[in-house]
């Protein structure tokens, strides 16, 4: 086996080598900097984004597999991909570009939903919270779930500003965020108040 191969490191790692995972680091740090700047544009964030992944991959060094080519990308690209969903998630960011969250969302990454019975679940909590917001947060968001309206169409209906429509979702993200906090810590209903955020279907 190639000493400098994914696998190989991996394997020492998995025996607290920090030389390893210090090569592992040098090897991916730069690419997985980029993409994630490229879909936030906040590149402290995205240091730091960068800097938790692989705490993470220390962390759970014990359970970290490399894929059929011998590589840990996919597994790096995926946390970071939750990152990028949790840093759209976060109470305070306002969506400025609409495209963003999007590609996050649809870049190849390969994540998939563990228990899609449990995705159904939440999502359907989410409605429910959603139904009990007042009008003027309900509004935007349904009508780009429900007619696909982009924020600047939403405007132009209800007769405010872009900015206005972008504070009421953000408003209506918090709400139900603060609603539903003992699932915060689930990745799974961070993606999905992320997408009730985002004004876009999965």
């Amino acid at each position: 086996m190639n000493p400098s191969s994914d696998s190989s490191l991996i394997e020492s790692v998995k025996t607290d080598n920090h030389i390893a995972y210090t090569a592992l680091v040098d090897r991916y740090w730069e690419d997985l900097y980029r993409h994630i700047w490229q879909k936030i544009k906040n590149s402290d964030e995205a240091k730091d984004i960068v800097q938790d992944i692989f705490l993470g991959l220390w962390k759970n060094r014990a359970k970290i597999v490399t894929d059929e080519r011998d590589s840990i990308a996919p597994y790096l690209f995926m946390a970071a991909k939750y990152a990028i969903i949790n840093y759209f998630s976060r109470p305070g960011i306002t969506i400025t570009n609409e495209n963003a969250l999007y590609a996050a969302l649809n870049s190849p990454s390969g994540t998939k939903t563990d228990d899609p019975l449990l995705l159904k679940e939440l999502q359907q909590l989410v409605d429910s919270e959603i139904s009990n917001l007042p009008e003027r947060l309900q509004v935007p968001y349904r009508l780009s779930r429900e007619q696909q309206l982009t924020i600047r169409e939403i405007a132009l209906k209800l007769s405010i500003s872009e900015q206005t429509v972008k504070n009421n979702i953000t408003s209506a993200l918090n709400q139900i965020r603060f609603r539903l906090g003992k699932h915060d810590s689930d990745p799974t209903i961070s993606f999905i108040l992320a997408l009730a955020a985002f004004l876009y279907h999965k």
